[in-house]
């Protein structure tokens, strides 16, 4: 068996592998339905048909994706296409449209805004209050890799193949965000090259930079 290896994105094999990846990955806060579902939605599936250029998969040597990279090279544009291409294809089954009588559980309230997530790309990407991230950072990405090939140097690659692939299509900057707490994330990113974007993101009620609720966002010149 050949060892792994990452490879272009092929929409015709990795798709239902790339959902598998997402659905074994994702945070421990949306794994239960319709969380898993909807989260699929906004993470992964779009980037694979909408940008499937700019995606890699980690290969395991066997043709089987065990991993990917997926993201853009100009938010602003991912979200115009998301809006025009990606949202009218949206099943109301699997990604139901919020409505106001959603319930107050904690569970409702994740679906909920994972559902105003789903139907508005522009409140969840383009950071409207601190524009200077996506001028200065316009791509974005995301990375799930199988636990089993977790640890073993294969995300450090994809982010360097991944990061060449912007270059060649012209981006001069690029941003991710991470669960804030996760301190380990930050390491690996900040390894990479990574920063924590050096602006107030929340109006200062964190008292942090590159803070936005729960999370962190971290960027890289290119």
């Amino acid at each position: 068996m050949s060892s792994p290896f990452i490879r272009p994105y092929n929409a015709a094999h990795d798709f239902s592998a790339a959902i598998h990846i997402f659905n074994q990955t994702a945070h421990s806060a949306i794994q239960f339905e319709p969380a898993l579902t909807i989260g699929s939605h906004i993470y992964c599936r779009p980037y694979l048909l909408l940008c499937p250029s700019t995606c890699l998969v980690l290969d395991s040597g066997t043709g089987q994706a065990v991993g990917y990279i997926i993201g853009t090279v100009s938010t602003a544009e991912f979200v115009k296409q998301y809006q025009e291409e990606f949202i009218p294809g949206l099943d109301p089954r699997a990604v139901p449209r919020p409505t106001d009588e959603e319930g107050k559980s904690p569970d409702d309230v994740v679906v909920t805004e994972m559902k105003k997530a789903a139907y508005d790309p522009e409140g969840a990407l383009l950071h409207r209050g601190t524009p200077q991230l996506l001028e200065r950072y316009p791509a974005h990405l995301h990375i799930d890799i199988l636990p089993e090939y977790q640890r073993r140097g294969f995300g450090m690659q994809m982010i360097e193949q991944f990061v060449e692939t912007l270059k060649m299509h012209g981006a001069r900057g690029v941003h991710l965000g991470l669960v804030a707490t996760n301190t380990g994330a930050r390491r690996f990113y900040e390894r990479l090259g990574f920063r924590v974007f050096d602006e107030v993101m929340d109006g200062g009620r964190s008292g942090e930079v590159g803070r936005e609720g729960d999370s962190l966002y971290m960027t890289k010149e290119l």
